[in-house]
C-alpha cells in the first residue's frame, strides 16, 4: 500500500481499461472510491483471501469490502474451482451508472454534476472514438420497429425483431436506470426504461441494481416510451443472448448519439424497414418531421418525404400519424438479421469479467 493516491487511480483507470490511458477515468475513479477500495480492486482477479493476502488485510474485511463493491457495480464474482473469484468488470460506467448508487456518495449537487460530466466527456472524447466499440465487423445492437406499426402485409414479424416475443420468451426481466440519460441529462424523458434479460437481468437483480418486473409491467414500459417517441433498440444477439432492450433518444444515448452527432454509422443495425409516405393521403401537417429522431422526414410542397438513406425504420412517424399516410415497408430479408448477429457468450458474468492480470 505505497502508491500515492492519485498514482492509485490512473493506475486503476488503466486496469479497467486494460492497459489504455484516460484524462477522465482516473478523477471518476477518486470520487467514486477511497485509497483502501482502489487498492483492494487493483489485487484482483483472485479470491477475497489471495487478495486479502496481497495487500495485508484479513479475510472479512476482503470479503465485505468486496461484496460493497459489487453492489456498487465495480466488480463482478463467479465460482471457480470452488472458491469465489471477485475480477473488474469490463463496462465500468454502464454498471456505475444504471442505478444511480454513486450518488449517495456525492452527495453535492456540483460534485454529482462534475461526476456526470466527467462520464460524459469520457464516453464523448474516448469511447466514442475507441476501434473496439465505434469500428465492429457486426454492431452491438440494433433498432427494433414498434411492433403495432409494422402491416402484416410483410408477412409475420421475425422472432428477433419482436418486442412482445423477446418479453415473452424471457425467464427473467428486470428494470433498471437509462445509463445514458442519467449521463447526458440532456433531456427530460424518464430514466426507468431500460429493459433487462435473463442472466444480464440477474445480475442486475442481484447486485440490488435493477427491480425485478412482471411481462406486462415490461409492457407497460415499452407502451410509456413509445407515446414519449424514444426508439427501441437492444443487443445485437440471438434469442439465447438477449440481455436489454433501451427506449432511446438522440441526445442522450450513447449510440444514437454516436450516429447522429458524432457521425458513427457502423454502430447500430437499423430494422427490416422504411417509412414511405402516401402523398394522397398526407396533409403536410409536420407531426411525423416533429417525430422523427433521424431527420429522415422532411417536407417538399406540403407533403412530407422520407429519406431512406437516413431512415432507421424505427416506427415513430407511423404511430403519430392520425392520416395513416405514412407507412413502414419490409425491404430487406431475414438474413439483414440473422446474418449479422453477435455470438452469444458461454457465460455472460464471466464475459464482463476482466480476468486478465494487469502489470
Amino acid at each position: 500500500m505505497n502508491h500515492p493516491s492519485k498514482g492509485v487511480f490512473s493506475e486503476l483507470a488503466k486496469a479497467y481499461l486494460e492497459g489504455k490511458d484516460s484524462a477522465f477515468l482516473p478523477e471518476i475513479l477518486e470520487m467514486a472510491l477511497n485509497v483502501s477500495e482502489a487498492e483492494l480492486l487493483l489485487a484482483l482477479p483472485c479470491s477475497p483471501d489471495d487478495a486479502a493476502k496481497r495487500i495485508g488485510i484479513t479475510h472479512d474485511f476482503a470479503f465485505n469490502a468486496l461484496e460493497e463493491l459489487y453492489k456498487r457495480g465495480f466488480v463482478l464474482r463467479k465460482e471457480s474451482a470452488g472458491e469465489i473469484v471477485y475480477a473488474l468488470v469490463n463496462d465500468l460506467l454502464d454498471f456505475l451508472l444504471h442505478d444511480k448508487q454513486i450518488f449517495g456518495r456525492l452527495k453535492d449537487e456540483n460534485n454529482r454534476s462534475r461526476f456526470l460530466d466527467l462520464c460524459d466527456s469520457m464516453f464523448e472524447k474516448e469511447l466514442s472514438l475507441d476501434e473496439k466499440w465505434s469500428r465492429q465487423i457486426v454492431p452491438q445492437v440494433r433498432v427494433i420497429p414498434i411492433e403495432k406499426t409494422i402491416s402484416m402485409k410483410w408477412g409475420e414479424v421475425l422472432p428477433l425483431e419482436s418486442a412482445s416475443a423477446i418479453i415473452d420468451s424471457a425467464s427473467t426481466i428486470a428494470q433498471t436506470e437509462c445509463t445514458c440519460r442519467v449521463m447526458a441529462r440532456n433531456c427530460d424523458n424518464p430514466t426507468d426504461v431500460c429493459i433487462l434479460f435473463d442472466d444480464y437481468a440477474k445480475i442486475f437483480i442481484d447486485r440490488g441494481a435493477g427491480r425485478r418486473i412482471t411481462k406486462e409491467e415490461a409492457f407497460e414500459i415499452l407502451e410509456r416510451s413509445e407515446r414519449l417517441g424514444l426508439i427501441h433498440h437492444l443487443n445485437n444477439s440471438d434469442s439465447s443472448g438477449m440481455e436489454f432492450m433501451c427506449s432511446c433518444c438522440t441526445c442522450c444515448c450513447i449510440v444514437l448519439r454516436g450516429m447522429v452527432i458524432l457521425g458513427k454509422s457502423d454502430i447500430c443495425y437499423k430494422s427490416r424497414y422504411l417509412s414511405e409516405s402516401n402523398p394522397e393521403r398526407c396533409t403536410g401537417c409536420g407531426k411525423c418531421i416533429e417525430r422523427c429522431r433521424f431527420d429522415a422526414i422532411s417536407l417538399l410542397g406540403d407533403k412530407a418525404v422520407v429519406d431512406d438513406a437516413k431512415c432507421f425504420g424505427c416506427g415513430l412517424c407511423v404511430s403519430i400519424c392520425s392520416e395513416n399516410a405514412i407507412e413502414l415497408v419490409c425491404v430487406k430479408g431475414p438474413e439483414h438479421i440473422t446474418d449479422h448477429l453477435i455470438g452469444t457468450p458461454d457465460d455472460t458474468v464471466e464475459d464482463l469479467m476482466i480476468m486478465k492480470k494487469h502489470s
